[in-house]
């Protein structure tokens, strides 16, 4: 099945159905488990060590290179955990293991395959239905994700970095973990050392929400962090969530990597990679910051989408965009360094 039905099907089923199944089950809350240990590889997605899909390309014109990659890349994957009878997914869970690494890792982590040895922990992440509950449920919900991360995050500067340059990758539940660790850990751990940029994808952030960490103004411009919203032009989102705080939600467009609002014409689109993470396809879109908004045109079809909203298809979309990026962006920071 590709990755847009599944997604369909799995990530965002109705809301109409979601919102009556709350109110019929109001009590329901189950916890996904025990903490996962991190010194144990099995609580890894990624690493780059074992075999697994983030090593996979779209075409072999492109190559993995985590064997020599000079940097290391942490990415928190978005909301694939749709259990109605556990609000947090169990990282033993064969089924969530297999929806991680067949979906997420080859659609999203691998986009920096040429650049970064990729680490990914399975945390206990919230389900799609914790969305819908009281905020004292949700609260407690995504504590138990955010202290799994952060546990992984801690773990991997402590055994695994030494050092070596670091790209955050993240999306949509996954971007409101990286943003907290980065508000709690950015200044406390001095992450401004090795900090080569933060893509911070799917979610609403504000210019000064991260104390230290401003957003990327330019392409090649480290130790600082982008983030975009899809949609189609004139389109509403429907599964963005949260509220940017620090002043208006920041908008980086992929196709310029600036933070402005002027058009950027399909040409200078690099590529996206479609759900069915076969080949790519360049020039397919414009894109326009607008309102903290990424809005495309023409809304291409191969690509998961609610309606106008291409939040499930933010990174695989810009594909090759981040993966040149990445590129400039390291090379900008060992120069500098």
């Amino acid at each position: 099945m590709e990755r847009g039905r599944m997604a369909k099907r799995r990530m965002w089923p109705g809301r109409v159905a979601a919102c009556l199944l709350a109110l019929v089950f109001p009590g329901l809350l189950l916890a996904g488990g025990a903490a996962p240990d991190y010194s144990d590889p099995r609580a890894w997605a990624a690493l780059p060590d074992r075999r697994n899909p983030s090593m996979a390309v779209p075409d072999p014109a492109l190559t993995d290179r985590q064997g020599e990659a000079a940097a290391d890349v942490f990415y928190i994957y978005p909301t694939i955990h749709a259990g109605l009878w556990s609000l947090n997914a169990s990282v033993d869970d064969p089924g969530y293991r297999r929806d991680v690494a067949t979906y997420l890792l080859t659609s999203q982590a691998s986009s920096l395959n040429n650049v970064g040895r990729i680490y990914a922990p399975y945390y206990r992440q919230a389900s799609l239905w914790a969305y819908l509950r009281a905020q004292s449920v949700r609260r407690r919900v995504f504590d138990t994700a955010y202290r799994d991360v952060r546990a992984a995050f801690i773990h991997y500067l402590d055994h695994y970095n030494q050092g070596r340059p670091l790209i955050i990758l993240s999306h949509s539940q996954g971007t409101q973990m990286a943003v907290r660790l980065l508000e709690e850990l950015y200044r406390a751990r001095r992450l401004e050392r090795i900090l080569v940029v933060a893509y911070l994808v799917g979610e609403r952030i504000g210019a000064a929400q991260i104390p230290g960490l401003a957003p990327c103004r330019s392409a090649a411009q480290t130790g600082c962090f982008v983030t975009w919203a899809t949609v189609a032009r004139g389109a509403e989102p429907q599964l963005l969530t949260g509220a940017a705080r620090g002043g208006r939600p920041v908008c980086v467009n992929p196709l310029s990597w600036r933070a402005d609002e002027a058009p950027v014409p399909a040409r200078r689109h690099l590529g996206g990679v479609p759900d069915s993470f076969d080949r790519i396809e360049p020039g397919l879109v414009s894109a326009r910051c607008r309102g903290g908004l990424l809005e495309i045109a023409p809304a291409p079809s191969g690509y998961a989408h609610e309606g106008g909203d291409y939040h499930e298809s933010d990174i695989n979309l810009f594909y090759m965009d981040i993966r040149r990026n990445g590129e400039l962006r390291l090379r900008a920071f060992a120069g500098g360094r």
